[in-house]
């Protein structure tokens, strides 16, 4: 509802400025649509939830966090802002999460441990319902909520003592002039001291040895849940988004069906593909509600049989969307392809969204057209040239769908982060079918805190999990396999073998040896896999000399793939390999890359090298060569290459990776020269072993602890999933062609200059010119959508057009954003188009990629290019 009934004074206060439609949002609306729709979202899913606290006490929460979030709003400062005056003392967020603790304090405060604790939640989103989430002390410090209080005092407008809101689906009723004396008279001391108490309560129960096991893990899932339903709520209401759609069945016999329509592999192959669905296919109740591990080999079809499995456990009386993660983009994008094909929307009505950090909304919003359409509830027509594309992009991020391909940053960030724009998803996952593949990617630093939360989302929320790997990393272990014999499917398989070479060797001397290795090999495809950019750099430069200068060189074709070249320009040349090593059987090939080819690069190679890493990337480059088993055992050489041009003269793989990993690796490998794939198993079980018995479990349960005593400011989730090394890197935009330039004159316009209806011109003209067609390749969305989302934007105010505007360029400047460590950018003329968006110039980026002006590699690289 935005719009008063009866025009009432008390529904005169402005929550929210004037849109694309033309009226301001009142404050009562807002408060009241928002709460209704928080609680109802937390309603939904009342069936699923086996929490110590009800799920209808839950829900109240919900509510009263929703009617309560905006409440300072009717501070006169706030009022007399949104109508175009100054900006000061405008925050409303503490004063509301004091009110939102007063409110729900006698609701809950008679209830058990930990249902009492309610009051906590309520006021803690609220108070945080525009920010990072905090440690609940420094959220509620009193000399903050002293100041907050003082700004207040006399300055509520006395319209909002008469809000009352009910929510008849609970029986209940929040008056604010019920809770006016109390609010009146607290103190920030009052406030202060509870949070006090409460946050050494939290930091108490977390540090006990079985605080998994205890209800602490039983109010931060209500907590993430409070904060999801208020976070989506509050945005859903502003932009007028439709309710959540009502989640469709997936068809387990379409994926049947389609798997039975696939190519035949190999007769090996074809057999072990045969049993493992015929193994799977056993009647499911004999899985009960454990989680289920699926450890098969590479290529046997493990999508297929995921979205099969994901199909049969959705809960028939109350489905919930199946959530398939995977570790890697260009992964997601096959596996969304596949998921398309299978569940065909117009066939099965099943919806099937991709969401990571390049995502766009592939389409105008049905149910946004609709409502443009369609008059509202108080008879008034909905403007049809309102801005459409934050719909859209709201439903994309709201994961709006029946099946949702997305990445582990994305599902594990919304339970173990501090960011709002990933714990609003967490409403989704009770009931939920968890489909995680490629788990062995998960970094060992945080198995046991997300084991030990996967667990409790299985037991107290009620999502199943099903978990695709072919290396079976150790926290499976509790996880019940669906095939008798694992080990069965990887003995009898013969498509590569690994010559370990395992003595140190100088890179230079290797490099010497390295023409007529490959010439012994002409006419086959070969991927050399190094472990740092100036290894590759140098591999790629001595081969380009070659082809440059010697003959019997000049039919070899050479790719160059690394992490410092955009992404837009890396999937065109994986495309460009794709279709030479496919088009032409006997074309000679030399892919030299650093290990971004590892996971989700769709390669097959006939031979490959590998400078020497942990066993689980030794096994990704496996998976490059001969994938099918349609060709002879081909060979993986690894060597152990050593850094002769350095003083330190350190192996090349010491420089990226943790010594536990690579010691553990060694000693899996001892006394071994040649490893057959039918061995490749016993080598996983002796590394996972001898890793379990050198890493240590500190950090992980360092994290646990932190989520349960809600210390989110240790939750910072690019050192927590990413690694430390990532915190220590910065993303870069590259101008790497003239798309990019153009690109950059748009965010100059639209940041530096502040001038976004410029940008948005701009913006509309690189979708009606040629420079759009690398965008529309690499992000797979058409430029007539992007026009029109653009053009969707024209009616909004300044402000809302910057803010809305970014985030449809964003997935188009990270197409040619790269990360680089912070201490190398002093080594580069780095550009600035605002705060925060660094740049590349062409000279700079070639400089970094070692080329000269023509896009040749130079023979000389930057000394601080490791």
């Amino acid at each position: 509802m935005r719009y008063s009934k009866d025009g009432n004074d008390m529904r005169e206060l402005i929550s929210h400025p004037p849109d694309a439609s033309g009226g301001p949002i009142l404050l009562y609306d807002h408060l009241n649509d928002t709460g209704c729709r928080a609680a109802g979202l937390l309603l939904r899913m009342k069936d699923h939830l086996k929490l110590a606290i009800p799920a209808e006490d839950i829900a109240r929460a919900a509510f009263i966090a929703g009617c309560t979030h905006d409440s300072g709003k009717a501070k006169a400062q706030f009022q007399e802002y949104i109508r175009g005056g100054k900006a000061k003392d405008k925050d409303h967020a503490a004063i509301s999460s004091v009110f939102a603790f007063i409110v729900a304090s006698p609701v809950f405060g008679q209830k058990p441990q930990p249902t009492r604790l309610l009051p906590f939640i309520c006021a803690y989103a609220v108070n945080r319902h525009h920010g990072l989430l905090c440690n609940p002390e420094e959220a509620f410090d009193e000399a903050s909520i002293e100041h907050q209080i003082a700004i207040a005092k006399g300055k509520i407008d006395e319209r909002v003592w008469d809000f009352e809101f009910r929510y008849d689906p609970l029986d209940f009723a929040i008056r604010f002039s019920d809770h006016r004396e109390r609010f009146e008279s607290i103190t920030a001391d009052d406030i202060a001291d509870c949070f006090q108490k409460f946050g050494g309560l939290l930091r108490q129960k977390a540090d006990e040895r079985d605080a998994a096991e205890s209800w602490p893990v039983d109010l931060y899932f209500a907590l993430l849940l409070v904060v999801s339903a208020l976070t989506e709520a509050d945005v859903a209401c502003v932009i007028r988004a439709s309710e959540p759609r009502q989640t469709a069945w997936l068809d387990s016999e379409s994926v049947r069906e389609y798997a039975s329509r696939q190519p035949r592999a190999s007769d090996t192959f074809q057999k072990l593909r045969e049993r493992a669905w015929r193994e799977i296919t056993e009647a499911p109740e004999r899985w009960g509600e454990s989680a289920l591990r699926l450890t098969l080999p590479t290529g046997l079809g493990k999508t297929l049989m995921g979205l099969y499995l994901s199909a049969e456990l959705q809960d028939k009386t109350s489905p919930q969307p199946v959530v398939y993660a995977l570790p890697y983009l260009s992964i997601i994008e096959q596996a969304t392809d596949v998921a398309r094909e299978v569940f065909q929307k117009e066939r099965t009505g099943v919806s099937v969204i991709q969401h990571h950090s390049l995502s766009f909304p592939e389409g105008r919003n049905e149910e946004s057209q609709d409502l443009e359409e369609a008059a509202d509830a108080d008879g008034r027509v909905a403007n049809k040239e309102s801005p459409n594309f934050e719909k859209a992009r709201f439903a994309l991020e709201d994961w709006d769908a029946d099946l949702v391909v997305t990445t582990f940053d994305q599902l594990f960030y919304s339970f173990l982060s501090n960011d709002r724009g990933f714990i609003k998803r967490f409403f989704r996952l009770p009931g939920s079918v968890l489909l995680l593949d490629e788990v062995q990617t998960i970094p060992p630093r945080l198995i046991p805190a997300v084991n030990v939360l996967l667990e409790k989302l299985r037991e107290k929320l009620g999502t199943r999990l099903i978990y695709m790997t072919a290396t079976h990393p150790p926290f499976l272990e509790s996880a019940k396999s669906l095939v008798r014999d694992e080990e069965a499917y990887f003995v009898k398989l013969q498509r590569t073998r690994l010559h370990l070479c395992l003595d140190p060797v100088a890179f230079s001397e290797y490099v010497g040896g390295l023409p007529r290795w490959l010439l012994e090999r002409k006419g086959k495809k070969v991927l050399i896999v190094a472990n740092t950019i100036r290894c590759a750099r140098d591999l790629f430069a001595h081969l380009s000399q070659l082809k440059e200068e010697e003959a019997e060189f000049r039919e070899l074709k050479l790719f160059y793939l690394s992490g410092s070249v955009v992404p837009v320009e890396r999937l065109r040349r994986i495309k460009e390999i794709r279709e030479r090593t496919g088009s032409d059987p006997e074309a000679w090939v030399c892919v030299v890359s650093t290990q971004c080819v590892e996971a989700g690069v769709d390669l097959d190679m006939d031979e490959a090298i590998r400078d020497f890493a942990p066993w689980d990337s030794l096994l990704q480059i496996c998976g490059r060569v001969n994938r099918f088993g349609k060709r002879p055992p081909a060979d993986v050489w690894v060597y152990r290459w050593v850094d002769d041009a350095s003083e330190t003269g350190r192996e090349f793989h010491s420089y990226i990776y943790d010594a536990i990993f690579t010691d553990a690796t060694l000693f899996a490998l001892q006394n071994r020269a040649i490893v057959e794939e039918g061995d490749y198993l016993e080598i996983q079980r002796s590394y996972v072993l001898e890793l379990e018995r050198r890493l240590s479990t500190e950090a992980s349960r360092d994290i646990l602890q932190a989520a349960l005593a809600w210390r989110f400011d240790e939750l910072a989730f690019q050192k927590l999933f990413r690694g430390q090394e990532r915190a220590w890197k910065v993303s870069v935009f590259c101008v790497a062609d003239r798309t990019a330039e153009r690109l950059k004159d748009i965010a100059t316009e639209l940041w530096s200059s502040r001038n976004p209806q410029e940008a948005l011109r701009q913006t509309v003209e690189l979708c009606e010119s040629s420079l759009f067609q690398p965008l529309e390749e690499f992000l797979r969305i058409k430029r007539n959508t992007i026009k029109q989302y653009a053009e969707d934007l024209k009616s909004l105010p300044e402000r809302s057009l910057i803010f809305s505007l970014g985030r449809l360029l964003r997935p188009m400047f990270q197409a040619y954003t790269i990360s680089l460590p912070i201490k190398r950018l002093d080594n580069l003329q780095v550009g600035k188009i605002a705060e925060g968006f660094p740049y590349l110039s062409q000279d700079e980026y070639r400089t970094l990629n070692a080329f000269d002006s023509k896009g040749l590699m130079r023979s000389e690289l930057p000394e601080w290019i490791i």
